[in-house]
């Protein structure tokens, strides 16, 4: 009898993954996010918002009577779901109480306070006199975000004169609360990682470089780091997931180098964005998506410890003038580079291409490899370098419009509802 498998979110590669390894395959997606093509996959497409504690009692009740035997996700805004099915069904992967901890920042740096794990004044905030006491007590500049979200939606650096225009910006977007953290001084890698049965292995650290603001401008696989900084990180990368709880499944943990050490920026129980699973299935061989379910499934041996690094591999994502993009040239001498693997345009012609607010905002980008992580780096942003972008240019958006933009934003990146707290904006009471 095949296995059953049930993925949650709108990512095809995890339903391939799961078809692959000859699963049944029952697939949780919501109803808006359903492309033609994947209509036709074979899978039994279940058209529900999964984010809802009653789809975790439907999932259930179909579980009495044909046993899913896991189920998967790579999607933020569903892992709280599938760790609550995991508790209730017996399931391999992570439980609620760690993806909980994670999806809340705020209860992130309480629990590694307590531990002593990874210093960082931290506070929650709600209003603008709670910045104005932050930056009094701790000092300018620092970094305000919300409490749950991904893709550096809503990241801020807060100079003392922008804290009313910042604490305007959180209350416009409907955040209820916000976190608020010491700036860390240093360059930001992430460590992609997979426990196997409460044994955590580093399967690559990234290399991040960022633009003007907090969203990524690049990454890069293997970060180039001396091997006393290499032992650092592991180690309180492996600390971090013991205090999290973590027993099974994919890891992505961003740490920022500082002069006192390395800190944890946040974490979560997923494989990296910004298709660094690709970047480390082509630099090390390991693809975490497959090996997710695999594991799952357990279908998969564990491994004894971090894998042979290949080659080097790299992303970088192309700049964009703002307005409605008109065409797109130069992707034939892109993809004509052999170490080029990857190549997409994030747009389709006619679309309105904005300012980067956060990393939805990105017009393209360009995967490629090398013989070392600089080589492979050089090569993505030559390619990038070659795409040309015609746009019509448009007038300043009406501040009515903006406003929309900002909160069709938050709603979709912000998960702080998730979570309980309080959005002003009333999306919560949906």
């Amino acid at each position: 009898m095949k296995p059953r498998v049930l993925v949650l979110g709108d990512q095809q590669t995890l339903v391939d993954a799961a078809v692959a390894l000859g699963a049944e395959v029952w697939w949780a997606q919501r109803p808006d996010r359903v492309r033609p093509a994947e209509a036709a996959a074979p899978v039994v497409t279940l058209l529900t918002d999964y984010t809802e504690p009653a789809f975790v009692d439907l999932v259930a009740h179909l579980h009495a009577y044909r046993p899913f035997d896991a189920v998967v996700s790579i999607q933020e805004h569903a892992l709280l779901s599938l760790a609550a099915l995991n508790d209730r069904l017996g399931l391999r992967g992570p439980r609620h109480d760690t993806v909980r901890l994670v999806t809340d920042k705020w209860a992130m740096r309480t629990a590694l306070a307590e531990c002593g794990v990874s210093p960082v004044a931290a506070a929650l905030g709600r209003t603008v006199d709670d910045l104005r006491a932050f930056g009094a007590e701790h000092g300018f500049p620092f970094i305000a975000k919300p409490v749950s979200a991904t893709g550096s939606f809503g990241v801020v650096l807060v100079q003392p004169d922008r804290v009313d225009e910042i604490a305007e910006r959180f209350a416009d977007s409907g955040a209820g609360a916000f976190l608020l953290e010491e700036y860390l001084e240093g360059p930001e890698i992430s460590a992609e990682s997979f426990t196997f049965a409460g044994r955590h292995v580093v399967l690559a650290l990234t290399d991040k470089s960022t633009g003007d603001g907090f969203v990524e401008a690049g990454h890069t696989v293997p970060a180039e780091l001396d091997e006393a900084v290499v032992t650092d990180v592991v180690d309180l990368v492996g600390t971090f997931l013991d205090v999290i709880g973590l027993t099974d499944g994919p890891s992505h943990v961003e740490v920022k180098l500082t002069a006192a050490g390395p800190r944890i920026v946040e974490g979560h129980c997923r494989r990296g964005g910004d298709r660094i699973n690709e970047l480390v299935r082509l630099a090390h061989g390991v693809d975490m998506e497959a090996l997710s379910v695999s594991w799952a499934l357990g279908l998969a041996e564990p491994l004894a410890g971090p894998p042979p690094l290949l080659r080097g591999s790299a992303i970088r994502f192309a700049e964009a003038p703002c307005g409605e993009l008109e065409a797109v040239t130069g992707q034939e001498k892109v993809v004509a580079d052999p170490a080029v693997t990857e190549l997409r345009v994030l747009h389709e012609v006619g679309q309105r291409i904005g300012p980067v607010r956060w990393s939805g905002d990105r017009a393209a980008y360009v995967i490629a490899t090398g013989d070392t992580s600089a080589e492979a780096a050089d090569n993505a942003a030559a390619g990038v370098a070659r795409l040309v972008f015609t746009v019509t240019p448009q007038s300043a958006v009406e501040p009515a419009h903006r406003m929309s933009d900002e909160r069709e934003i938050s709603r979709e990146n912000d998960l702080s509802r998730l979570v309980g707290y309080q959005r002003t904006d009333g999306a919560d009471d949906d």
